[in-house]
């Protein structure tokens, strides 16, 4: 008799719904292994949350779970997520996944759970996650606002969709600040969700802010896994994104998805929030005019990253050449024949020092301070594609890859850093030859956790330059001063130089913004992005500790599925559900 997985997976669930329905912690939480792992996000309360173990899921759900009101469990049959066995080479081990849907005291939800078999031959959970998927009675729309013309045929569209613009545009319930990809996806999922939304950007295009960016400049994942929310790339489009054509596509996107953006604006600083109204005084300068609005939320998605750090290196006025930090490269072209070093070892350096090479500098230097972790593009291309199928929707596919917390997919890096050490050893084997020091980070946990906490690099080509000494690499040392010629280190050495590239990374995004909101306000924060001790983004598209404050950071994924997270926050305190 063969083994039927939608049989294990409906006996399964059967029990949960019991358990949730009577309010049973003790059975709720026998449904785990002992180190399985529940994820929430905005179920039992308002936030994300990531518990691992039996014991901390009791816990978390001992006071949460009767007020959660889960009731009307059903699996999930649609295409793409039936109850089915697979294999979870971390654990050796068969699994059994499925997704299934709920109804809680806030509205809609969905679900995903994987099975193992457990410590009584049972099968338990080894991941739950369980999320908020609709505020019932306000589900978000599938089809553009004002453009369809089926339920009242003859109407006047675009001036109804003038009106709505005027409308946002003076009463915005939601200011988002910067129109870059993930204020654009947020701001097109909450126009889906009918939260008024107006979009500012600093810039005179949408898409500037990678224009601006070195004109070698390609995304280093996969398009399927950059998709923008709503809208696929078309079929013809490059594997890895380069940067005017993406630059191109968010100004499109926000043509198509009818986004109100203002473009050449900017917040004026020190914003002032109204507790009793719940609202802030903005004063925004569009093209040179002040205007003044009154959100009650402000989304910063100004970058993951702030502002460009520049190391103070004693000396620099005496240094003879040109000195400018990464961002502000915009191509070797113009330092064809020129000694140049650059400091720093990540994505952008690499990047920068390989076209430096092919475009003729006379003689190209990589400063590495500290170890790095480099892995290939093409294995991070081959598992981009596992996860992101290209016959999965992208919303089967996100709610597959949030399904796997962050904390144990650390745990299983690190008990398989062995396994990384060996997939890239000629790679590293080529980069050690050429002088770099490599790293899977402070505790082994490798390229996608040190992304989420502090990124890291990838090769897409720059190794062989390396090897060859084309790229020299001077690794271990950091700079000490500049002299009239170059630069001097920690070890007592010394180069001489045309140009220093500071390839040096980002003040964080909160010691960014300090300036613009306020030190009263950005001190009520807490911190923004990287991984908190759940394994959970921190401060962002959650409660940032400032009331009205939120924060949209991270890649396309990000912003793509936690826009819904987010706007589910914000809707439900327009209704007073907060």
């Amino acid at each position: 008799m063969s083994f039927d997985p939608r049989l294990t997976a409906s006996t399964w669930l059967a029990a949960f719904a019991s358990a949730c329905q009577s309010g049973d912690v003790e059975a709720f939480s026998s449904l785990f292994l002992s180190n399985g792992w529940l994820r929430d996000i905005l179920v039992f309360t308002w936030d994300m949350r990531s518990l691992e173990g039996r014991d901390k899921v009791s816990a978390y759900i001992s006071s949460t779970l009767a007020n959660a009101q889960i009731k009307d469990v059903r699996l999930d049959e649609t295409n793409h997520l039936p109850a089915q066995t697979g294999f979870l080479p971390m654990v050796h081990s068969m699994d059994i996944e499925f997704a299934f849907t709920f109804e809680c005291r806030s509205g809609h939800g969905r679900a995903h759970v994987r099975l193992l078999p457990g410590e009584d031959n049972s099968f338990k959970a080894l991941t739950v996650l369980m999320m908020l998927s609709d505020l019932q009675g306000h589900e978000e729309q599938n089809v553009l606002t004002l453009r369809d013309d089926s339920g009242a045929p003859g109407r006047d569209m675009q001036k109804d969709f003038q009106d709505w613009v005027h409308d946002v545009e003076t009463n915005p319930h939601v200011l988002i600040v910067g129109a870059g990809q993930n204020g654009i996806q947020v701001a097109a999922r909450f126009k889906a969700m009918q939260i008024p939304t107006l979009v500012i950007e600093q810039h005179p295009r949408v898409g500037d802010v990678w224009r601006r960016r070195y004109p070698t400049l390609a995304l280093h994942t996969i398009k399927r896994q950059n998709t923008l929310l709503y809208q696929d790339f078309p079929s013809n489009w490059p594997e890895f994104s380069p940067r005017d054509k993406l630059a191109d596509w968010l100004e499109h996107y926000v043509s198509i998805q009818d986004l109100v953006v203002w473009t050449n604006s900017r917040l004026q600083p020190n914003p002032v929030y109204d507790p009793k109204a719940g609202t802030w005084d903005v004063i925004i300068n569009r093209q040179g005019q002040d205007v003044k609005l009154h959100p009650a939320h402000i989304i910063m998605a100004t970058g993951t990253l702030g502002a460009p750090y520049i190391p103070d290196i004693p000396g620099r006025d005496t240094f003879g050449g040109r000195v400018l930090h990464s961002e502000g490269f915009g191509g070797a072209a113009e330092f064809v024949g020129k000694r140049v070093v650059v400091v720093g070892a990540g994505n952008s350096s690499i990047d920068i020092c390989q076209d430096l090479v092919l475009q003729g500098a006379q003689e190209v230097t990589m400063i590495q301070r500290s170890p790095s972790c480099v892995v290939s593009r093409d294995w991070v291309k081959e598992q981009a594609k596992l996860r992101y199928k290209d016959e999965w929707p992208m919303e089967v596919a996100d709610l597959m890859a949030a399904s796997l917390p962050t904390g144990l997919l650390k745990k299983w890096m690190i008990a398989n850093q062995d396994v990384m050490w060996a997939i890239e050893k000629e790679l590293h084997g080529k980069l050690r030859k050429g002088g770099v020091q490599l790293t899977l980070g402070p505790e082994g946990e490798g390229f996608f956790i040190l992304v989420l906490d502090r990124f890291g690099g990838q090769d897409k080509g720059a190794v062989d330059l390396i090897v060859d000494g084309s790229i020299k690499v001077k690794s271990g040392v950091a700079p000490t001063s500049f002299t009239k010629t170059g630069l001097t280190f920690t070890d007592g050495s010394a180069l001489d130089a045309d140009v220093v590239v500071l390839a040096t990374g980002y003040v964080p995004i909160r010691e960014t913004n300090r300036a613009l909101l306020g030190e009263a306000v950005i001190d009520q924060t807490k911190g923004i992005y990287g991984l908190d001790s759940e394994g959970e983004l921190r401060g962002s598209y959650r409660p940032s500790g400032h009331p009205g404050l939120w924060f949209a950071t991270g890649d396309f994924f990000a912003s793509r599925f936690y826009s819904k997270t987010l706007g589910l926050q914000i809707k439900a305190k327009q209704l007073g559900m907060i």
